[in-house]
C-alpha cells in the first residue's frame, strides 16, 4: 500500500502579472514566441495554442491563451510554474505575440525538527539531498522528501511553499515531527500449518521503533503450533543507511518440528535456521508510483533426524537475490485500483552431508546439489468500483534453471494458494498460481465493533513442473494442476482486527498426496488483532 500523504501546501502568488486586460486593444496574431522555458520546447507549447493563430483576440483571449500554458505544465507536475503575456507593442495583424513563461525554482531551503529523540542531523541530509536550491519545482520534488520521511516509522513530515526573494523563486520549509520511541504489535490465530506439525497456530509480533531516532525497527515474532509439534521464533533489524531512502534489514529466524501424524511412526524432528541480510532503496518516490531495487542473501541450514530409521541429514543453501519491487496506483477502472509487483533473479548453491550427497547424485537422485537459479514474478491489484465492490488479482510465477531442493521451490496448496488443498500440496520447480477473488461490502449496519464486513467468492488455480529435469524420476507425474472455488467472509480491517473465514471446493479431481485429509470444503480461519 502506498502510505498516507497529503499535498504540501503552497502559498505562491501569479509570478508576474501583464498588462490589464481591456476589450478596446484587438489583435489578430500570425504567431506566439515563448521565452523563458526550459523543460518544454518551443514546439510542444506552439501545440498548444495553435487553434488561437489567426485568429481575432484582444487581451482577456490572450491572458487566457498563456493560461493553458500554465494549466499544461501543472498537469506535468510543475505546480508553480507561470506564464502571462509581459508588456509588448501589439500589430492589429500578422504580428508575433511573445508568452513568457516563469519556471519556479527552489530559493532557500529550512528545516524544523520537533518531538522526542529526532536525529535532527539525519533528516537535514535526507532534505539537503533531494532539495537543493536552484532546482525546478515539481509535484514530484516536493513529494519526494516528504514521503521519504514518512516511510520511517515514528516520523511524521509536511513541507510548505512560501514566495522567494527573487521573481520566481519559491522557499521551502520542511517540519518534521519525531514520535519518540514506539511499540506496536499484533497477536493472532489461524488454522494454516501442516496436519503434521500441527495446524493450528498461535502467533504474536512486536515492533520497537525510533531507537536511534532516525526510523529504524526492531522486531520480533513467535509462532508456537498446537501439541507445540512446531516453533517459529524470529528477530529483525531494519535502519536506514543513507540520505536517499536505502534501508538495510538484517534478520536470523529458527524452526523446530516434530512431526505428528501421519509420520508419528518415523520419529522426525529437526530445525532450520535462516540468516538474512537485504538491501532496498527508492528508485521513484512519490504518491502514485514507487519502485525499489532490491539486494539481499540468505544463509539456510537444515538438519533433519529419524529414529526409524535411524538417520540424521544437514543440508546448507546460500542464495544471493536481486530484483525490483514496486506499487502503482491508477483509474483506469471504476474508482481507482492499487497494485503491486516484484521481480525478482536469485543465484544460489546447495550443499549436503556425504550420505545425503550420494542418494542425491547416485541412480536415481534429483541431482539437486551444486549451483542453481530461478526466477520468480509477483504480482497483486485490487480494484475498486463505485458500489461498495472490489475484485482482488493475485498471481505469482517461478521459473528454475534445474531440479531444485526442496526449501527453493514453489508450493501451491494452502491459505495463500489454491485453497481447495493443505499445506505443502504441489510442489515443484517452475510453476504458475493465480487467486481471483470478489469481495463486496455489506452497508454500514452490518459491522462488527464498528468495522465493516465484507462477502467473497474466489477462484484459484495452480500448475507446477514437479523436477525440472523429468527423466531424473523415470515414469513419475512431472506436471501437477490444482484449482479450488470457494466462498468466504472478512471482517475488520488492517491495524485494528482482521478476522477471516474461507471454505473452499476442489475443481480439479487429484486428491491431497500429502497425507492430509480429503476435506470437502476445506476451511481456512484467522484472527488478528493489532495493538
Amino acid at each position: 500500500m502506498l502510505p498516507q500523504t497529503g499535498a504540501p501546501q503552497i502559498n505562491l502568488p501569479l509570478a508576474r502579472q501583464g498588462p490589464p486586460a481591456t476589450a478596446t486593444v484587438r489583435m489578430t496574431p500570425a504567431a506566439f514566441r515563448f521565452e523563458g522555458n526550459s523543460i518544454f520546447s518551443d514546439g510542444v507549447l506552439a501545440a498548444l495554442v495553435a487553434d488561437r493563430l489567426n485568429q481575432p483576440t484582444d487581451l482577456s483571449g490572450l491572458i487566457e491563451t498563456a493560461g493553458r500554458i500554465s494549466r499544461y505544465y501543472r498537469a506535468q507536475g510543475y505546480l508553480l510554474t507561470e506564464a502571462y503575456v509581459p508588456e509588448q507593442v501589439f500589430q492589429a495583424a500578422g504580428g508575433t505575440i511573445t508568452i513568457a513563461v516563469v519556471e519556479a525554482r527552489i530559493g532557500k531551503v529550512q528545516v524544523q525538527v520537533d518531538g522526542q529523540n529526532g536525529s535532527a542531523s539525519y533528516v537535514r541530509r535526507v532534505v539537503a539531498a533531494n532539495l537543493q536550491p536552484g532546482a525546478l519545482i515539481s509535484e514530484y520534488l516536493l513529494d519526494k522528501p516528504v514521503l521519504l520521511l514518512r516511510d520511517l516509522a515514528g516520523i511524521e513530515a509536511s513541507a510548505t511553499v512560501q514566495p522567494g526573494q527573487q521573481s520566481g523563486q519559491a522557499d521551502v520549509m520542511v517540519s518534521v515531527q519525531s514520535r519518540g520511541l514506539m511499540v506496536d504489535g499484533s497477536v493472532g490465530m489461524d488454522n494454516f500449518g501442516a496436519r503434521a506439525a500441527g495446524a493450528w497456530h498461535l502467533s504474536g509480533n512486536v515492533n520497537v521503533s525510533n531507537l536511534l531516532g532516525r526510523g529504524d525497527v526492531f522486531s520480533a515474532r513467535a509462532q508456537l503450533s498446537e501439541a507445540s509439534r512446531s516453533h517459529l521464533y524470529r528477530l529483525a533489524y531494519a535502519l536506514p543507511v543513507d540520505a536517499g531512502g536505502t534501508r538495510l534489514t538484517l534478520s536470523a529466524a529458527r524452526t523446530d518440528y516434530a512431526l505428528g501424524e501421519p509420520f508419528t511412526a518415523l520419529g522426525a524432528t529437526g530445525k532450520a535456521d535462516v540468516l538474512g541480510l537485504a538491501l532496498t532503496r527508492p528508485l521513484t518516490r512519490s504518491r502514485e508510483t514507487n519502485l525499489y531495487g532490491l539486494l539481499g542473501l540468505e544463509h539456510k541450514k537444515f538438519s533433519d533426524q529419524l529414529t526409524t530409521p535411524v538417520n540424521e541429514s544437514e543440508r546448507r543453501i546460500l542464495t544471493a537475490r536481486a530484483g525490483v519491487l514496486g506499487n502503482f496506483t491508477d483509474e483506469l477502472v471504476g474508482t481507482g485500483a492499487a497494485s503491486s509487483y516484484a521481480l525478482t533473479g536469485t543465484l544460489g548453491r546447495a550443499r549436503m552431508d556425504a550420505l545425503s550427497l550420494g542418494f542425491d547424485q547416485g541412480p536415481g537422485g534429483l541431482r539437486t546439489a551444486g549451483g542453481f537459479s530461478k526466477l520468480n514474478l509477483e504480482f497483486q491489484r485490487a480494484q475498486f468500483f463505485n458500489n461498495p465492490s472490489s475484485v482482488h488479482i493475485n498471481l505469482q510465477a517461478q521459473m528454475a534453471s534445474k531440479n531444485l531442493a526442496s526449501a527453493e521451490k514453489m508450493a501451491l496448496g494452502g491459505p495463500t494458494g489454491v485453497r481447495s488443498y493443505p499445506v505443502g500440496e504441489g510442489i515443484g520447480d517452475a510453476g504458475l498460481l493465480l487467486n481471483l477473488e470478489y469481495r463486496y461490502q455489506l452497508p454500514a449496519p452490518v459491522a462488527l465493533a464498528g468495522e465493516p464486513v465484507s462477502l467473497a467468492a474466489f477462484y484459484d488455480y495452480g500448475t507446477v513442473r514437479v523436477n525440472h529435469d523429468d527423466t531424473a524420476v523415470p515414469g513419475a507425474t512431472n506436471r501437477v494442476s490444482l484449482g479450488a472455488v470457494g466462498i468466504g467472509a472478512l471482517a475488520g480491517r488492517v491495524n485494528n482486527f482482521l478476522i477471516t473465514t474461507y471454505l473452499a471446493w476442489r475443481t480439479t479431481k487429484s486428491a491431497p498426496s500429502t497425507g492430509e485429509p480429503d476435506r470437502s470444503p476445506r476451511a481456512w480461519v484467522s484472527a488478528q488483532k493489532w495493538f
